[in-house]
């Protein structure tokens, strides 16, 4: 979490933060560093991360959620049950200081959210409920288990504070342990620990008695929580009611100095972490319920943006704090061009949750897509060095990779001119922003627009350049992007070289999203590429008058998975495609293209008629000079955070 130290009152009492009501939570990036060290507290990678935000104008730097016992260790988080974790810990902090701010670290325990493959060996819960995304049963707590974990919260705090962490946040979000405590619904104990409200926040009662105890006077403690836990279907679900209920318990017995909000739980993908397609500030006004009826300040987060909203959202009484996390991964220096008055120059977060949250489900380091420097600020510079010798650059097109190869090469002091063979900027980044549901993709394009020409780029539009036109250029970056082709057929039918049979002549769906190919009536849409193209082609498809029916076959299980359950996006996704007019055809190999009709591998059936077929299979790297350099998909077919990627990669280069 960051505060601006800017422009804003000041705010948390017990401790000084300094001028601040704009927080940005630190959750994920960079920390997963841990997994090849095994370290047990914060490793450098992560700490050059949050200094880097430190640096950036953060009034307070939030380190992610902190297991406080071994049943809920984490190989990529910093292991607060260990005292191995104080010396890593007092170096971020003091580093963190000596930028300008303070820190605060969230205590966690998962409860039944915890794989029983950690060193424990099993997952602790209140009731006997599997944990939705591990399937995991976990042991019932007894009341030995209980005061073990609220002595474990103490002796965290107690860490936390010889470390020099200045504000200590409770998790009770979400079905993580504390959590599952306070719900009525899935607290299903018949002891003085479930049933009423004051027996289902036992335990949090003493635990934050415990924290306080061992932080002493000159640390904040407060608590993260969810309004509501939102599972489907649930007719009496932990609600706002139920959650502000347990604030103000725990603020009348006076033992908070804050309450952060957030809302969802295991059950809820895409809520905690809203995606792109959600309300901006889409809890605001639930927050306001909150902030009219406790006395300690409220923190909000979910969907924030920019400084507007942020403003929107305290003018209107909804929230003390506003809490960021995305868009200062995006923008590390989000808060010093807000105070310096350069808001035009802030890195869009447009909620993709592609490279923070979409990497970290891999098992990969989090980072953004538009900011790949993101959690390698211990490797890596925020900008590139200025040249010795400043040269003439051609960047040859104008999507993700080469606006981002321009910018990088004008910052680096080159002289840079950019060629864009259509009238617009933004590649295939243009198509996806196009779609339905993805229009904030744009953003990013209006800022890269913005900075090149701040640096001075030179942008020349409805240019064609070919490998044999001589530039009045020192080097040259060919960045023109890939085209279609069917390479994902490969991916389960390699012996398919000339791609399914009958298909050749067959428009692809970026054609059709383009403008460059028109299907209507019932449309066919052949999918093995799967993710956020093939989405957004269908979507597209739905939203046109002249399209009557899509029926769409496809090589996996779930439509747009896994990419899209990656980032958590699935359930929004599938909700929205519950459409009469959509026929899905899963797990579903096309044989062959017959005229009108296709048919299906393996014997299957031989569908149609349909008056257009479209084909989602993937795009090609296109021919470029020997030995040029290259990046995006012209150098090899990938995503717009490898075409990003490469623009710092071949900027050192030049």
């Amino acid at each position: 979490m960051t505060l601006g130290r800017t422009r804003f009152p000041r705010l948390f009492s017990p401790i000084d933060l300094g001028p601040c009501r704009l927080a940005h939570r630190v959750v994920i990036p960079g920390h997963s560093m841990a997994l090849s060290h095994f370290e047990p507290g914060v490793s450098d990678r992560y700490r050059a991360y949050l200094v880097a935000r430190a640096s950036g104008g953060a009034a307070l730097v939030g380190i992610e959620s902190a297991p406080v016992h071994e049943t809920s260790q984490s190989f990529s988080a910093a292991n607060v049950f260990d005292d191995a974790a104080v010396p890593s810990l007092r170096r971020a902090a003091d580093e963190i200081h000596r930028a300008g701010s303070k820190v605060s670290i969230i205590l966690w325990h998962g409860g039944h959210n915890v794989p029983h493959r950690g060193p424990a060996g099993y997952a602790l819960a209140p009731s006997p409920i599997p944990g939705f995304r591990m399937r995991e049963t976990p042991r019932v707590m007894t009341r030995a288990d209980i005061a073990e974990i609220v002595e474990a919260y103490g002796a965290a705090a107690r860490r936390c504070r010889a470390a020099g962490i200045d504000v200590l946040e409770v998790q009770t979000a979400t079905d993580y342990l504390l959590g599952h405590f306070l719900s009525h619904r899935i607290n299903w104990r018949e002891d003085d620990y479930g049933g009423s409200l004051e027996n289902r926040a036992r335990i949090v009662r003493e635990v934050l008695t415990a924290v306080r105890a061992e932080a002493g006077p000159g640390i904040a403690v407060g608590v993260r929580t969810s309004i509501a836990h939102l599972i489907p279907r649930d007719p009496d679900d932990y609600g706002h009611q139920d959650s502000l209920a347990a604030m103000q318990h725990l603020e009348a017995h006076h033992l908070i100095d804050y309450v952060s909000l957030i809302t969802g739980s295991a059950w809820a993908s895409g809520q905690g972490i809203p995606p792109l397609g959600r309300p901006r500030a889409l809890l605001a006004e639930q927050a306001k319920r909150f902030k009219s009826s406790l006395t300690v300040p409220v923190t909000l987060a979910g969907r924030i943006r920019t400084p507007a909203e942020a403003e929107a959202v305290l003018a209107a009484g909804q929230a003390d704090i506003v809490a960021m996390a995305r868009p200062w991964i995006a923008e590390p220096e989000w808060m010093n061009k807000v105070a310096e008055g350069r808001e035009d120059e802030i890195r869009p977060c447009v909620s993709c949750n592609q490279g923070c949250l979409g990497f970290v489900s891999r098992g990969l380091p989090g980072t953004c897509v538009l900011h790949p420097g993101a959690g390698r600020e211990v490797f890596e510079r925020a900008a590139p060095r200025p040249a010795s010798r400043p040269k003439r650059i051609a960047v040859i097109g104008g999507g993700p990779a080469g606006l981002e190869s321009a910018r990088l090469a004008a910052l680096a002091h080159h002289q840079v001119t950019l060629y864009e063979a259509s009238d617009a900027l933004g590649g295939q980044l243009r198509l996806a922003a196009a779609a339905p549901h993805r229009g904030e993709m744009a953003l990013a394009i209006d800022w890269w627009r913005r900075e090149l020409e701040r640096l001075q780029v030179r942008v020349v539009l409805g240019h064609r350049v070919t490998p044999a036109e001589r530039l009045a250029a020192d080097r040259v970056v060919w960045a023109i992007g890939g085209e279609v082709a069917q390479t994902q057929v490969w991916r389960s039918r390699p012996y398919l070289r000339a791609g399914i049979p009958g298909a050749a002549r067959l428009p692809h769906g970026r054609d059709v999203m383009g403008g460059n190919a028109r299907v209507r009536g019932h449309v066919l849409v052949i999918d093995e590429e799967g993710g956020w193209p093939a989405i957004s082609l269908i979507e597209t498809l739905l939203a046109r008058p002249d399209v009557t029916h899509v029926t769409v076959a496809t090589v996996e299980a779930t439509l747009g998975g896994p990419e899209i359950d990656f980032t958590q996006e699935g359930p929004l996704v599938r909700g929205r495609l519950k459409d009469p007019r959509l026929t899905l055809l899963s797990s579903t190999l096309i044989a062959a293209v017959e005229g009108d009709h296709v048919r299906v591998e393996d014997g299957g059936p031989r569908l149609g008629p349909f008056e257009a077929i479209v084909l989602a299979t993937g795009v090609a790297a296109r021919p470029i000079p020997d030995g040029a350099l290259a990046v995006g998909d012209c150098f090899a077919p990938r995503t717009i955070y490898a075409a990003v990627n490469d623009a710092a990669r071949i900027v050192a280069k030049l």
